[in-house]
């Protein structure tokens, strides 16, 4: 995946400069392709560097740590919204008859209550619990941003699967949903609820230190290590 991306990126800038090049009336030379090395490096600079950049308050001043002091870790299971029955008689053939069953409403939604009912854990964060979670946000980055040979890199878009099991949700004064992080530390994705959210760099290992935190502080549902 990181392979492929950078590829993408790397014939990207080289088409751009050819077009400038040949709008210029000048050809430049090939560019060769990127070789295994050259990956291997910037695989490297992908890997979670931990840089103290951010203090505890400079830390809190990121979206939606600014506006929400409630901060709740949960685990859930979706429910299966369709279901098949199969009717037998002795008389007829047997057929499949697909029957919808209760249709829950979305669990994660913002500014309704959270359904606790449908929740297999829960964690409100304490002051210190905010304080360390902020750390792993904001102060793990990328080993290294520069550019390599021309090449840069990029977040990986995960795998293609997605079956959330956890987020970190904050709350307002009434209790509402306000924000949302919806993570699949399974299939190392996730889903914001606002694109003002400050995720940080999500460098290779951030989801594991994420996963980590979370068993850390009692969920264990959703964040077991992927074989």
């Amino acid at each position: 995946m990181h392979r492929l991306k950078l590829t993408l990126i790397f014939c990207l800038l080289c088409a751009a400069g050819f077009a400038q090049k040949k709008k210029q009336g000048k050809m430049s030379p090939l560019i060769t392709p990127p070789t295994i090395a050259d990956y291997a490096v910037l695989e490297k600079r992908m890997t979670c560097m931990y840089r103290n950049k951010y203090s505890p308050v400079e830390r809190l001043k990121f979206f939606p740590f600014n506006q929400y002091k409630k901060v709740m870790l949960i685990s859930f299971e979706p429910p299966e919204l369709r279901a098949e029955i199969i009717y037998t008689d002795t008389t007829k053939a047997q057929i499949n008859t697909s029957v919808e069953e209760e249709v829950y409403p979305t669990l994660l939604e913002k500014k309704q209550k959270l359904d606790l009912t449908r929740l297999k854990e829960k964690k409100i964060l304490s002051a210190l619990e905010v304080d360390k979670l902020t750390d792993i946000l904001y102060n793990f980055g990328y080993t290294s941003t520069k550019s390599y040979k021309g090449l840069l890199i990029a977040e990986s878009d995960g795998y293609r699967c997605y079956e959330p099991r956890n987020a970190i949700v904050f709350l307002d004064e009434n209790g509402l949903i306000a924000e949302y992080i919806e993570i699949c530390f399974e299939c190392h994705r996730r889903k914001e609820s606002s694109e003002k959210i400050k995720m940080g760099e999500f460098c290779d290992d951030k989801y594991d230190l994420i996963r980590k935190y979370f068993r850390a502080t009692g969920i264990k549902y959703g964040t077991a290590k992927r074989t």
